[in-house]
């Protein structure tokens, strides 16, 4: 079994796998890709908001039979629609994939490729076939101005009275990110994934973990690629 999908505990019978925060949701897909496709599962990686198109366009595909033809022969796709040079976008509700692939990764989340994400009330955009929710936050956030390092800060002013000025520390954090999606912890199994962890010393990883009660995993998915 994989590195990642041993870490963050993920069950063996999670079959739709989806990240949302911030801090590292892409890198993190694409690991648990790579490993659960080392252990000859068929993965589907998409998205129901917009992600970055893969480096690699021959994985890459946005037709229903091409990306059952590309499972069925590699084993491994990336399924969206192209909607700019870089981007992609979610697939039509008409095209229902995930039932072809052992295990499906989802990027339901957007945060401008910062650390620190605030939700607003149309977010994350969770597919119902979620079973299994990773929280990702960049833990390089900590120490810094709210308004340097969150999307969506001026909601978390809005909401939480924190100024946009304030540094960060991990009550903070750990505050905005239960505000943000305490609601969907409480309904879907997962965990929280603290990337990034190269920022922090082991004392300050374990004091951030007492936060929460929802799984707390700290790592650095750049040391264990």
């Amino acid at each position: 079994m994989g590195f990642w999908v041993q870490k963050l505990q993920i069950p063996e019978q999670a079959h739709c796998i989806c990240a949302v925060g911030a801090g590292g949701k892409t890198s993190l897909l694409y690991t648990l890709a790579k490993e659960y496709h080392a252990m000859g599962k068929k993965v589907l990686l998409t998205t129901t908001t917009k992600m970055y198109l893969p480096e690699n366009r021959s994985i890459w595909a946005e037709q229903a039979a091409d990306i059952q033809h590309k499972l069925e022969t590699n084993g491994f796709v990336v399924a969206g629609t192209q909607i700019s040079t870089e981007k992609m976008g979610a697939l039509p509700e008409s095209i229902w994939i995930y039932d072809c692939a052992d295990v499906v990764l989802v990027e339901a989340d957007g945060a401008k490729r910062l650390p620190l994400k605030f939700p607003n009330d149309t977010e994350p955009v969770l597919p119902k076939a979620c079973d299994f929710l990773i929280t990702v936050v960049g833990l390089s956030c900590i120490g810094q101005e709210l308004q340097k390092v969150c999307h969506r800060a001026a909601l978390v002013e809005q909401t939480l009275g924190i100024c946009g000025k304030h540094v960060l520390q991990m009550e903070d954090v750990a505050q905005i990110l239960y505000k943000g999606y305490g609601a969907f912890w409480q309904q879907i199994q997962g965990c929280i994934l603290g990337n990034q962890a190269e920022y922090m010393t082991v004392q300050q990883i374990q004091q951030f973990q007492k936060y929460f009660m929802y799984p707390c995993i700290c790592g650095s998915l750049q040391a264990n690629q």
